[in-house]
Order: structure tokens, then sequence, then C-alpha cells
């Protein structure tokens, strides 16, 4: 048989050397003889021998790559004609091992971290999860101790301290591995968290406990903030990095939908990342002007992963290969990295082999073992040696997952609560420990922020989580909420006790925690003896003020920043807070409110009576309730919770009559709407109150029984040619229009935003766009930019003009003229609403095109003045549609600038000029004027194409995980429903805000933070102090342009693995947030008298000296300054002013295995451990280890462990005292003997050891005999995943030894009652049982269970009742809720039956 040539493929494969390397050309022949084949053209030479598929290594002179050469090719008597496109050699993909880890998501904490011996086959406990932390990093450990060539890295703290607390022993396999560079702990933060939907603060501490821990604690060198999955950021995080010491970021999710643009996203694939606008590597910049080189990941972050289960070896290899090729064309540089991990996976089989394989049979490409360090150290080496910078990219990478900001709401005004008192107690205690009133309560606040941290992951404020995982979170955030009120009580009651109150009466002390004076409404329980009172200010003169339900209000006016002031409380009658009147209509000295019965009480008119303006539109329902039918989940792509799901245009509460009522009071005038809609019972209460410049709403939902569905509220504002704008985590941006009536099976992008405390419509930068003669055309707002260079490798000297327009709130896509344009929403996760075209006509091609297009007169205007503004040929809100496509040229206006520097020093101001020679389209001209709702706890928000603004309440959804439960047995809302379906009653707090000017003169960062922070009030008796009656102990200036973010003493020693305590009066921190965007002098005063300022980084240490006292900031910067304050009282106190040891003792060492969340108070820096968890013996001797663990860097630990057995017992060593080194460890065998003829059933063995006033143990389990009532588990194979992940329907569970239940599963009260949910526990085993109780309700319904965590202690055959009280305050409004006992024990975790709580009307 003649051999024939079949195919000829020209590769960018490489064989021979680094210095000599020989392109690949693979000819196909047919045919089984060897044969010669030879490649000849100009400049072109090849020969190899082979069958089949022969690879021919080519010399190749005088031709750049991209260069189609003709080639002859000859095998035997056949011969064809080919074209080779020469390769560039030098490239490498790094193959990145990893495994994604979500602490909680579907499945549990516990089922995640360890493996558990408890567990039963047979679906009467929760199933093995096979592939949980512990199991993980030991495969990837065990992996490369074994195989040289293999690299990995292990990121978030969740399970790296419960790993090698009880493995202390492979830290030092971990740290030879760091040392050889085969490790790299990656993040830098405590976990992944979704930054877009917590406060800066919160972000910042993530980062101080992941640095800590994997720095300081375990020894790494954390660079790059490894966030694959999270939800998008917020576009202040890259500044956060940098500032944190930080020098990179890689990650998935972002600017581009949820899987990308290479995987399918929604119907067909584009599986082309050429569709990107940037390279995948770039710098990432926020609002602050810092950031980070980054790595985005086009084809996600498990793209390496599959391969796992290719075959064989090669049949692995093409795949890698074709990914490479895949991820080729968007590469900054010549390295890319290929993440080969997915959730949860160990070490894939196939990574090393490659890594030798490929290694053996080509030069080029590389495809090799690496970490990020080792990618990213070969990108910026290949930047620097060939003169290039990264492109700098601001852009705004949301929305991801719209469905995030709504899902579970509570959890997101949970976290908010937690986060305002966390702040207000830190600065509180501050000022208290410098007073000498107390120690800092280090230990409880650093818990509070470990809370808070946690509950950021991504699956868990994002409300992507299973029923239960749901109310374990519940419960760290309100363990998270009271550890920090009860800090900032002790706090503010110590100073309060400590000021000159004299005079007649009472005295009403009222704090302010925010950093410049503020008013506002002051509302106190009185005390039992007051059932009367009023109110008089410092001169003696009245004050406003009434009395209702046993609780005073009053105008509080003007009290200091973080300082008071003080009211007399003298006796007399008060008026009542309100009386019905007659009438509609409510108004104050700035707002007129009208609402309208017969359209759901929905409010038809708003007007400003101080601009003289009306906000609504004319015919249009403000604070409209707008309820969606969803699908439960997405039709094509199939998610549920993740993305907000409406099916068309909702119902709105207009379209029904419902009851209003006016009523007025001395404090101002409020109506009170009821009604329905869709099924929905709802109260809505609009208050102006005196002297207020805002619109107070409150929405309650009374009473919701449906399903798969989402409420927003409406506001449809009437301000043309203003764009969206928002607060993100202390920066504000603007923001792209919404599509909140789609249908999502057709247009599945609703672009629903997050936002931190307000929203708004306005603008956050502008144009002023004048015609040629110099007359006035108007302004146009400027919200979110693509910037188009000539070439890509121009993009980095448009650097400053990107930080420029990011300070100004207007975020970037920095692209050249050749690459995709930005605003395909196909692919694009939020669409620009202009352009910026840098260059001339002859220098960039795009601006070439667009002026051809516009007309002569726009390039000779470019000519003249060097800028021109190009209008669209359609308006913004023409072409803002379902399933938009905004790329071509023509579609969204330009600003096409030669000078790229003075268009950046133009920004300044926020406002550049430009000249046009026709006017601005009216919808497109800009009313100077803004509107935009404050929030608490409600991030998600949608302004739409007419400038109708959209908050979202709430939503239920039925699509997986919703509802899934774990642990048998399955528990539910009191009607039977899932927890994810929200059938309770729920409020929600929201003011309208206007004004005239942008948001800088509305202050709206400051209202923001009013509305989140209130003030706070005391009754003191009159009493002489040291401290004035009115004060302020920090002022930051320019007040309210400059803010303050936090106070507190310097250092973190908890998160670093110190003993020491935090001591205010070594020093303190002071977190400063630049609040316009423009820059700002910042200077501080105040009692405080902070002297020796230097500024520091995130961590806070200290850098350079402030000159003066003024620390200057540019336009949106999170500032941290320490410093010395001169305000300090020396005092022998040894009292904290917070909780120091858990509530209930001993604390258990395994913590992760009660669903807890982070470590126990003081961060467990000493934690033992027993195993086995479970032994079987008939009466003979049975074998334990004991571990000890320090992870304390700075001090040794001595102390004694002991071993508790039951009596009788005998055991091998009952005392041994222990000195641990920094860093130390001990094992410890334990022989344990059953006492003679023992009775069957289930013991205790536990190791104990005491540190820093707690008891730590852990417990192992010992079975004697034939254990009655099936008490033990039974072997099984763990269940599929696929049925895993469904959860549990049973009511029933396997019996752990320990009944629990409730005698009552209702709970009915009257505003005033109290009783008590009582639980019973009934102990059946052989052993005392200790453990742990937290009654689980939600945000709503915390003020009626006042103490829900305490422990137990049920002694062996014993039962025992624990009341928790509930009483329900006297102002309490109607509605219904629940609670659930949580019941922990030697590392179980059993729920109670669920008590339904329902406050009816007195």
């Amino acid at each position: 048989m003649s051999v024939k040539i079949t195919a000829v493929e020209s590769t960018d494969l490489f064989v021979g050397t680094e210095q000599d390397p020989c392109q690949v050309l693979r000819v196909r022949l047919s045919g089984h003889r060897s044969t010669t084949v030879t490649v000849s053209g100009p400049g072109v030479h090849g020969e190899a021998s082979g069958t089949g598929t022969v690879e021919v290594p080519l010399e190749i002179t005088g031709a750049a790559p991209g260069t189609e050469l003709p080639v002859t090719v000859t095998a035997r008597r056949s011969q064809v004609e080919a074209t080779v496109l020469v390769a560039e050699p030098g490239w490498t993909m790094f193959l990145v091992s990893h495994f994604h880890y979500d602490p909680v998501w579907w499945n549990t904490q516990a089922a995640y971290t360890s493996p558990w011996e408890l567990l039963s086959g047979d679906a009467t406990t929760r199933p093995l999860w096979e592939r949980n932390g512990f199991a993980l990093v030991d495969a990837h450990l065990a992996l490369a101790l074994r195989d040289p060539d293999y690299r990995f890295v292990l990121a978030e703290v969740d399970y790296l301290k419960p790993y090698f607390d009880q493995h202390p022993e492979r830290r030092a396999d971990l740290r030879r591995l760091l040392a050889e560079g085969r490790v790299e702990l990656v993040g830098g933060t405590y976990n992944e968290p979704n930054t877009n939907l917590t406060g800066s603060e919160t972000t910042i501490r993530n980062l101080i406990h992941g640095i800590g821990y994997q720095r300081d604690i375990l020894g790494g060198d954390p660079q790059t903030a490894w966030q694959l999955d999270v939800f998008g950021h917020d576009p202040q995080f890259p500044g956060l990095l940098a500032a944190a010491g930080l020098t990179a970021s890689a990650w998935a999710r972002g600017p581009f939908h949820q899987w990308g643009p290479i995987q399918k996203n929604f119907r067909t694939a584009k599986d082309d990342a050429r569709v990107m606008q940037f390279p995948s590597e770039f710098e990432w910049l926020s609002p602050s002007g810092d950031g980070v080189l980054t790595h985005y990941m086009p084809h996600h972050y498990s793209a390496g992963w599959w391969m796992d289960s290719s075959p064989d070896l090669a049949t692995a290899e093409q795949a890698v290969y074709q990914l490479y090729q895949k991820l080729k064309p968007v590469g900054a540089t010549r390295n890319l990295l290929l993440p080969v991990g997915t959730d949860y996976t160990p070490p894939n089989k196939w990574v090393t082999g490659i890594h030798r394989s490929w290694a053996a049979k080509y030069v080029w490409p590389r495809f090799v073992c690496g970490t990020p360090r080792d990618f990213l150290t070969a990108v910026r080496a290949e930047l620097q040696a060939s003169g290039r910078r990264p492109s700098p990219i601001s852009r705004d990478m949301n929305p991801i997952y719209t469905g995030k900001d709504v899902s579970y709401i509570d959890t997101k005004q949970a976290q908010r609560a937690a986060e305002v008192a966390a702040l207000d107690a830190e600065k509180l205690a501050t000022l208290a420990a410098l007073q000498g009133l107390g120690r800092y309560p280090h230990s409880a606040l650093d818990k509070v922020w470990r809370h808070l941290a946690y509950g950021a992951h991504h699956d868990a404020i994002t409300g992507s989580e299973s029923d239960q995982v749901y109310l374990d979170l519940l419960g760290g955030w309100r363990e998270a909420h009271d550890l920090a009120a009860e800090v900032r009580d002790r706090s503010l009651d110590a100073l309060v006790a400590r000021i000159d109150t004299s005079g007649d009466g009472s005295a009403v002390v009222v704090a302010n925690t925010l950093s410049f004076d503020r008013s506002g409404l002051v509302s106190l329980r009185l005390p039992d003896q007051l059932t009367d009172a009023r109110v008089l200010d410092d001169d003696g003169e009245p004050v406003p003020c009434a009395v209702a339900d046993g609780v005073l209000h009053f105008a509080a006016d003007r009290v200091p920043s973080l300082g008071w002031r003080t009211w007399r409380l003298v006796d007399g009658a008060s008026d009542p807070l309100w009386r019905r009147a007659d009438g509609l209509t409510v108004a104050n000295q700035r707002y007129r409110v009208t609402a309208d019965p017969a359209r759901g009480g929905a409010l038809s008119s708003v007007y400003d009576r101080r601009h003289d303006r009306e906000l609504l539109r004319a015919g249009q329902l403000g604070n409209e309730l707008r309820v969606y039918q969803e699908y439960p989940q997405h039709p094509d792509f199939g998610e549920g919770p993740w993305h907000l799901l409406p099916k068309g245009p909702a119902i709105g509460s207009g379209g029904h009559a419902a009851t209003v009522h006016r009523e007025t009071g001395p404090l101002g005038e409020r109506l009170v709407a009821t009604g329905q809609v869709d099924g929905i019972t709802y109260e809505q209460t609009v208050t102006l109150w005196h002297g207020a410049d805002r619109v107070d709403c409150r929405t309650r939902v009374l009473d919701y029984t449906a399903a798969d569905r989402l409420v927003r509220v409406r506001f449809p504002a009437d301000l043309p040619g203003a764009l969206p704008i928002s607060e993100v985590a202390d920066a504000v941006v603007g923001r792209g229009f919404a599509l909140p009536d789609v249908d999502v099976a057709e247009a599945p992008w609703t672009l629903d935003n997050p936002a931190n405390t307000w929203f708004g419509l306005g603008a956050t930068a502008r144009v002023r766009v004048s015609s040629p003669d110099g007359d006035s055309l108007g302004e146009r707002a400027l919200g979110v930019a693509e910037l188009v260079v000539p070439e890509l490798d121009e993009a980095a000297d448009a650097r400053e003009l990107v930080v420029a327009l990011a300070r100004v709130g207007v975020t970037t896509t920095t692209a050249s003229a050749d690459w995709s344009r930005y605003g395909w929403l196909d692919v694009d996760s939020n669409l620009p609403d202009f352009r910026i075209l840098l260059g001339s006509p002859e220098r960039n091609p795009a601006v070439r095109e667009l002026l051809a297009r516009a007309g002569e007169p726009y390039a000779e205007l470019l000519a003249e003045h060097g800028r021109v503004w190009v209008p669209a040929e359609r308006p913004l809100r023409e072409v803002w549609q379902p399933n938009a496509d905004l790329r071509d040229l023509r579609a969204l206006p330009a600003l096409v600038a030669l000078d790229r520097d003075a268009l950046a020093a133009d920004l300044a101001d926020a406002a550049v000029d430009a000249v046009c020679p026709e006017p601005l389209h009216e919808s497109e001209r800009l009313t100077d004027h803004t509107v935009a709702l404050l929030s608490y706890g409600l991030p998600g928000f949608a302004v739409d194409p007419t400038g109708a603004l959209h908050l979202s309440l709430m939503r239920s959804c039925t699509g997986w995980p919703s509802g899934v439960w774990i642990d048998p047995p399955r528990r539910t809302a009191p009607d039977g429903s899932a927890f994810q379906l929200q059938h309770w009653t729920h409020e929600f707090s929201y003011a309208l805000v206007s004004g005239d000017g942008d948001w800088r003169s509305l202050e709206l960062p400051a209202q923001g933070q009013e509305f989140n922070h209130p003030l706070y009030s005391r009754v003191t008796p009159a009493q002489s102090g040291p401290l004035p009656a009115e004060l302020s102990w920090l002022r930051v200036e320019p007040a309210r342009a400059v803010r303050l973010g936090a106070l507190k003493p310097q250092g973190n020693p908890v998160a670093h693995g110190s003993a020491a305590a935090a001591d205010a009066t070594d020093g303190v921190t002071v977190r400063l947030l630049e609040s316009t965007g423009l820059g700002s002098t910042a200077r501080l005063g105040g009692a405080l008298a902070l002297d020796r300022l230097h500024s520091a980084d995130l961590l806070e240490r200290p850098g350079a000296a402030v000159a003066d006292g003024a620390i200057e900031l540019t336009g949106a910067r999170i500032a941290t300054v320490v410093g010395v304050a001169a305000a300090v009282v020396v005092t022998d106190a040894i009292e904290v002013l917070g909780p120091v040891a858990e509530r209930a003792q001993p604390v258990h060492a395994r913590y992760w295995l009660h669903n807890r969340g982070p470590a126990p108070l003081g961060y467990l820096p000493l934690s033992v451990g027993v195993s086995p968890g479970l032994r079987h013996t008939n009466g003979e001797p049975v074998e334990l280890t004991a571990v000890l663990s320090s992870q304390l860097r700075d001090t040794e630990v001595t102390g004694t462990l002991e071993i508790l057995a039951p009596d009788g017992w005998q055991v091998s060593v009952r005392r041994r005292p222990y000195r641990l080194a920094v860093d130390g460890h001990l094992q410890l065998p334990i022989t344990v003997t059953p006492a003679h003829r023992a009775e069957p059933g289930l013991y205790f063995v536990a190791v104990r050891t005491e540190y820093d006033g707690q008891v730590i143990e852990d417990v192992a389990t010992v079975a004697v005999g034939k254990v009655p009532g099936g008490q033990l588990p039974v072997p099984g194979k763990p269940m599929d995943e696929g049925r895993q992940t469904q959860g549990t329907k049973s009511g029933k569970a396997r019996d752990t030894g320990l009944s629990v239940d409730v005698t009552s599963t209702t709970v009915r009260l009257t505003p005033g009652d109290t009783t008590a949910i009582e639980v019973r526990l009934a102990n059946r085993t052989r052993g005392e049982i200790r453990g742990e109780l937290q009654l689980v309700s939600p945000w709503g319904s915390w003020e009626l269970l006042a103490e829900p965590v305490r422990g137990f202690t049920v002694a062996p055959g014993e039962q025992t009742t624990v009341a928790f009280e509930v009483a329900v305050p006297t102002d309490a409004a109607p509605g219904h809720s629940w609670a659930v006992a949580k019941v922990m024990w030697f590392g179980r975790c059993q729920y109670a039956p669920t008590v339904e709580l329902r406050v009816a009307a007195p």
C-alpha cells in the first residue's frame, strides 16, 4: 500500500532546546510503513520519519511569529502544498493544583471540615462527606511528599486551623514544602468573602485574620488573594488588598457572567475568550487608586480538573493542550494559568504525569506544575523585560448572581446589625479603656469579627445555602451581635457613670459614635418607676417629646461627634406619640407626601418643598410593593437562589385598594397603610419627623405563605438624564440601568446590583458640553466607561486617567481598538453608558471609524479643541434593552480626547468639558438633582431605564439547595415550609432623600452612616463626675467629607497568634474614609488629643509620620492612621469590658462538629484532641491518643492535661503537666480500661486542659458491650453525592443517647408578656453529658429572646429542662416568627422541634 499524506497541521509546538527551538509541523500519513517526511519552503526546512502522525521539527529563519510561509511536504511519492503559521516559542502554562473549599453551602460545616466516627450508613445520621477538608489536606500533602514535581495551594482558615490544631505534627511537613516552594498559602483572607455584601471593615478584618493565620501562625507568605468562586467583588477590594500588603489576586467571577466568556451561560456557549476586552492579567484598581496585579480565569476555576476523568495520559495531555489553545489568545504574556481542581477535589491523577511526559516531548509550550506565585513571578518578569505594564482596569466586577442580594434577606439584616454593633462597641470600648474604666475586650471583639468574616463567605451571606446551614449561620450572626452589644453597653455604661449629670431630675445622656455632629430621634425605654416624663435641654428649655408604650421619644439636637450630650428628664405629662388625624397628606419643613388608598396606600406624591420639585413621575406611585412570580430555577442554566428569576412584570400593590390613615404628634406626622397584594398582607408606614431631611419608610410583611416570589418596593423618580449611582464599601460608583421586569427565560440578566447603605439616581461625574461658540448645551452624566486606546501596549499609559475616573466614581474597562468592544450583555456582566477614545484618527482606528460615521464636523472640532463629545445615534434609555448589544461605536456616546493627561487633570472636580456640534438629546441632558434610598441590610437594588428606583425586600425560592436539610430529623418553619420561603413577619427600613446637585452635595455617605448607626441613650441619676455633660472625644475634619471608619487599640494580637493583649494606652488605630472622591486634607480633633500620628497599612504597621497633623487623602481613600492618645487615665482596672470566656464551659475543641462557625472566644490558641472518637470494647482496655497544640508565636504555655474517665475505670495517665514551646505540641498515648462488669452502653472519656480562664476539652465515646437502643452507627457505603445533595426528608434520626424536645411548639404573647421556651433533655447514656444550647431565631425576633446561649449538664440516666425566657417589649408590633433550640455536645449537633413565636395585638 502506497503512503499518502492525508493532512498537514501547523502547530505552536516546539522541540529541540530553549535556545534553539524547532516548530513542529504535524503530518498525517496513511499506511503502516515508516516513512521519511521532508518539508521545504522559503526559509523553512525539516525532516522526520515515522508512521501515522509524524511530527516534523522545522528550522525557520527570517520570519516573525504570525507570518504564513508556503511549504512543500513530501513523503515518498506523495506531495502536498501547505502553509506554516510561524508560532512564538517561550509559552508556559502553569498547572495550579487546588481544591475549592466552601466551609458551608448545601452541606454543613461539620461535614465539610472533617471525618467523624459516629456517622451511620443507613441515612439515620448525616452521610459521610468523603472529600472533607481534613481528607483533602492529607491527600495533597501526601502526594507532595512522595512526588517532588507536585505543587499545590492551600487557602481558607476554616479548614487550616481545625486541621493543624488536631494534626500539629503536620505543620513541619507544611513548612518544609513552603520552604521548597511546592505549596503556597494563598488568599490572605479568612475565606473567600463576598465583599460586595458587607462593610469595608468586615473585609479588612477578613484580611487581618487571613494574613495573621497564614503568615504569622503557619509561617507562609500569602501574596495572592485567591478568590475563586465569589459572586462579584466590591470595587474597593483591590485597594484593600494592596493596603494589606498583598500583591496579586486571582479569581473566576466578575467582569463576565457566572461561568465566564468560554463556557455556557445562556443558551449557546461562546467558546472563545476573545470576546473579552482585556487580557486575563491586568492591574485591578479600586476607586482609591490602589490595586494589585490580577489574573482572571477565563475558563473558570475548574477548567483543568476535568481531564482527571481521561482514560489515559495521552488523552489528558490532549485535553490540557486544548485548554492551552483556548486561554492563549487572552494572555497578557506568554505565561498562562490553568487551575487544576474544583470543589473539594483530591490531587488530579494526571497532573504530574503531564508535567513530566510533556516536557519529555516538547520544549515549548511548557506545561508545568506550579503555584500562583510561580505564574505571577513569570508574568511580572516578562512584562519588565519587555518594558510593558499590565492594563489598568477599574471595572465594576458586578453583578454576579443577582439573587445573592436578597435570598434569605434576614441574613443580610443580621450581618448589618452585627457590623454596626461591632464598630460602635470598638469605639466605645477604646474610649472606656483609655479612661481606665476597664480592660479592652480583645477576645470578645476578635470573635465578633471572626463571626462576621465567617458569615461573609460566598455561600453564606449570599443566601445560596441550605436550610440547615442557614440556621447555623443565624446563630453565628446572633452571637456576633450579642457579644458586640454587650461590649458596647458595658463600655457606654462605664463612661456614663463618670459624666457629671448634676441638676434637676434625672439625666438622659445621648451618645453619638460617628465622627461628625448629628441630630436625630432618640427612643429609650423608661425605667419601671417612670410612666411619664418631659425632656429639657441644657438651657432648661422644653424639648418636643412623647411617650408611647413605655418608650420615650425625643429629638436630640447637635450631639457632638464621637461623644455625647446630656438632657434633663423631669416629671410631667408628655404627649402621646401619635394621634389619628384627618387627611391623606403629611408634611414637615422639607417634604410633603400623599398616599392613595385606592391604589394600595402607595404614594401619589412626594414633594421636595425646599427645591420646589415633585420627585415622582406624573401618574406613577412611590413606595409601591411589587411582587414578581419567579421560576424555581432558571429554565436554561438551572441555578436557583443564586439568580433573580422573574417571569415578567410584577403585580403591584397599586392595583388594589388599601386602608390608609394619617397620624400626627409632637415629633412629626405619618401615614399608615395596610393592604394585600398577591397573597401578601403588608403594612407600610411613611413618617416625616419634624426637622428631618428625609422620608422614613417602614414596610412590614405581616403574612406570607407563597413560594417563588420576589418582593420589591418602587419609587419612579422624575430626573431626566440622571444615571444610577450607589455606595459600595466606602466609595461611590456609577452603575448601569437594570431590567427588573424581564422574563428571564428570554432575557436572563436583570442587572440588579448590591449597595452598601444607599443607592440613587443622579450623577457621579459629568461632561459639560458646549457648542463650538462656547454656548452651554447642557451636561451629560457619566457612570460606567470603556476606555479605548490605540494599541494594547498603550493601555498602561492611561493608568492615571483610569485612576482619576475611578476616584470620582466612574469605573473603567481599558481596551485597545483591535480587541472586542465592551457592552454585549450576552457576555459582559454589566454595560457601559459611554466611551472614551484616546488619540487622533491617524493613531486610533476606533477614533477613525467613529468620526467617519459621525461626520466631518466632529473631526474638525477634535482637531481644533483636542476634545469632542460624539452623541450616540439613539438615547441611552432607548438602547438599554433586554439582551442589549452596545458594542457598535455609535451605540453609546463617546468622549474623544487627544490629551490623555489633560483629561485626567480635568476630572479633579468630577466634571470635564467637551465641545459638540449639535444639542444633546433631551433625555440625555442631566437634571442636576439627586434622589436616593437609604437602607439597612437591604443591599439589592435596581434602577430601570425610566429612572424608577427598585429596592429588593425579600424573596422565596424553591430551587436547590433551598429547603435542603442534612442531619435528620428535618426541621421546618412552623407551617411546615422550608425556612428559605420566609413564611413569617418581616420588617424593612429605608428612607428617601433628595436635593439639588450630586451625591456629594447631599453628603450621602454620611447620611447612610447616620441611618445605620443609632444614637444611644442612657437614663442616669443626677451625679457628679470628672467628664463633662457634653463632650466630643474625636472629631474628623472636614466633617462628613472624611468619616471615621473604626477606632480601636493598635494591633490585632489574637489574629497574629500572640498572647499579648491589645492596650489602647500604647496606641490607637484610626480608620479614615475619604467620602467625596475628590480628595481631602483630614485633621483630627477632640478631647482624645491624638498625638504622634503615623500612616499605617491595614495590618496597622506604622509608616511615615504625619506632618503637622495634616493627613493627606486622595479621593475614595480608606486610610489607616495610628497614634497615641493624650487623654489617658491610668488605673488598676482589672475588669474586662466584655465577655472573656464562652458562656458554655467546657469549650468543645472540635467546634466545627457543632456547626458553630469560627473558633471559640480567644481563637483557641491552645487546643486539645482525642482520637479515635469512637471505640468499642467488651471490657478489654481501649487505646486512645491525646494531642495538645499551641498556635502561639510569642510565648510558651504551661499547664496540666487531664484525662477524665467514668468512675471505676482505670486510666494509664490521669494528669500530665506540660510546657509547650512556642508553636509546640505533644501527643500522649492513653490506655483506658472499663470498670469490672461495666454495664453496656455509651461512656465518655474527656481530655481537658485550662487556658486563659476557659476549660477546653475533647471527648471520645467508648461503647461497652451491646449498646441498647441503636445508639451506635451501622456500617455502610456513603450515599452517592447526588442523593446527599438532596438532604433528608426524615422526621426521625438515630438515637444519640440524648433525646431533645420542647414542652410546647407554640408561644403566644402580647406586648409586655413574659413566658419561656422550655427544652427537655434526657440522657440515656452511661456518662455525664455536657454541652451548649443555642436558641436560633431570625433577625427581627432577637429582642424577644434576650439570652439565647447557655451551657447544660445532664447526669447519666437523668433528664432536665432548660428554660429560655421570652419577653415581649411593651412597644412590640404584632407578628409571628420562630425559634429552634440547637443542642451541641461532644461533637453531636441536634435541633429541637421548631417553636412558633406569635405576638398578638394587646
